[in-house]
């Protein structure tokens, strides 16, 4: 798997700017996102967070929420997941065109 990109820029269709991903695979739309305790202690964080998560969704991405406790291994292979996930989806599209 290749390295991720870090503070990737994703604009809506509108060319409003949403979010830096903290890390991501933009070619198949998979991000990596660090939840740090500012985001379980502040209710309009947690709010806003979980709006630009929606955003995200929305056009596309697949968002894996990182947090403190997670151990790097269990991070790798969600990743992978969704990778796998995305791959099979677009290989799955190609076929039905």
């Amino acid at each position: 798997m290749p390295r991720p990109q870090t503070q990737i820029a994703i604009y809506d269709t509108f060319g409003e700017l949403i979010a830096y991903l903290d890390m991501g695979w933009e070619g198949v739309k998979v991000a990596a996102e660090y939840d740090g305790q500012q985001h379980r202690t502040d209710r309009m964080q947690y709010a806003w967070d979980s709006r630009r998560r929606e955003k995200l969704e929305e056009l596309g991405w697949i968002v894996i929420r990182v947090l403190a406790g997670d151990q790097p291994a269990d991070v790798i292979r969600r990743v992978r997941a969704a990778v796998a996930r995305r791959a099979s989806l677009q290989g799955h599209i190609r076929r039905s065109a």
